[in-house]
């Protein structure tokens, strides 16, 4: 019989970083091809990922350079980079109800505006999380 995690490890041994790098990219590449990463998608490359033992760092730069850095945009949302598709939704809905415009009309045009360009950001900022995301 064939141990499986044996057979994987022997193979992991004979695989350069570098090589196991590319194969990530490679599928990055084919989760692609097809639209935006589906949520199923981004959790089989970290599996992936991680049973290629391929650094943190690594993927996180390899995500970055196929879907772009979101950083920003969860600063907008106060939250960090590996905050939970849950996390992400529940911070969206405080951001945007607390900066709704409606609820700053009664202070003036200006409060009125202000609050909009609040609004607006941290609702651009949920969208292209949830672009990049799959969700």
């Amino acid at each position: 019989t064939l141990d499986a995690p044996a057979a994987l490890a022997s193979c992991l041994d004979s695989l350069p970083s570098g090589e196991r790098l590319r194969l990530l990219d490679a599928l990055y590449e084919m989760a692609l091809a097809d639209g935006p990463l589906q949520r199923s998608e981004r959790e089989a490359l970290k599996r992936v990922a991680e049973g290629l033992d391929v650094p943190d760092a690594k993927v996180q730069a390899l995500a970055e350079q196929h879907l772009g850095d979101a950083t920003a945009h969860y600063e907008t949302l106060g939250l960090p980079p590996d905050a939970t598709d849950a996390e992400v939704k529940s911070a969206y809905r405080k951001l945007a109800a607390q900066h709704h415009p409606d609820k700053a009309s009664h202070l003036g045009p200006r409060a009125a505006e202000r609050a909009a360009r609040q609004f607006q950001a941290v609702r651009d900022a949920y969208e292209e999380i949830r672009r990049l995301r799959g969700l």
